[in-house]
């Protein structure tokens, strides 16, 4: 029968490739599994649950200021975690590279003893200025991932931010050239030349 030379075909080839065939299962059960524990470990570190509480010095300092943002309670309810801040979006070797440049915190965590808070809040700015230069760097990649300048209803704004709004359009202005402070207490840094012209002023979104 034609069904049965089928079988016997397909017998015969697997005999003769057995080593090959269960070298590429398992490679693709490895490989299955390193994806799966790699997306595990993504999502778990990049939840608001770890970020905000197994880093003990983020609880009452960075979280807590969180909380009363606009980016964690506004009047749609929407929920901007960290991670959406300050992890790569759509980007999975960005983001690869962000997890594994964040272990090394981990020396200041244990070594350095910033999971005291007390030890933490005077390091703020010398922190806050390592965000800002990936923001700059980026041109705020991760804000632009949900606020798009393209579309901005200009008309809804109030007259001094759709002016300011307008002309940062013109140039794909880097979002915290402005907007500094929005989530997080706002630190002021001394040796940094003034962003903007005289007579300008940093705005939030409340």
């Amino acid at each position: 029968m034609p069904g049965k030379s089928i079988f016997q075909s397909v017998g015969s080839f697997i005999r003769t490739r057995f080593q090959y065939i269960a070298v590429a299962v398992i490679a693709v059960g490895v490989g299955l599994d390193l994806v799966g524990g790699y997306a595990t470990a993504v999502d778990y570190t990049s939840s608001l649950q770890f970020c905000a509480h197994t880093c003990h010095e983020m609880e009452k300092t960075v979280f807590e200021e969180y909380t009363h943002s606009k980016h964690y309670k506004n009047e749609q309810g929407v929920v901007v975690a960290c991670a959406q801040c300050h992890v790569p979006q759509n980007n999975w070797p960005a983001t690869f590279g962000h997890k594994f440049m964040a272990t090394f915190e981990l020396y200041n965590h244990f070594i350095l003893g910033e999971s005291d808070p007390a030890k933490f809040t005077p390091r703020r700015l010398e922190l806050a200025k390592k965000v800002w230069a990936g923001f700059a760097a980026t041109n705020a990649r991760e804000c632009k991932a949900c606020h798009k300048y393209t579309n901005m209803l200009l008309e809804e704004q109030r007259p001094s931010i759709r002016a300011q709004h307008t002309d940062a359009m013109k140039t794909d202005e880097n979002c915290l050239d402005c907007h500094k402070g929005i989530t997080h207490k706002k630190f002021e840094d001394p040796s940094a030349a003034p962003a903007k012209a005289a007579g300008a002023s940093d705005f939030d979104v409340q």
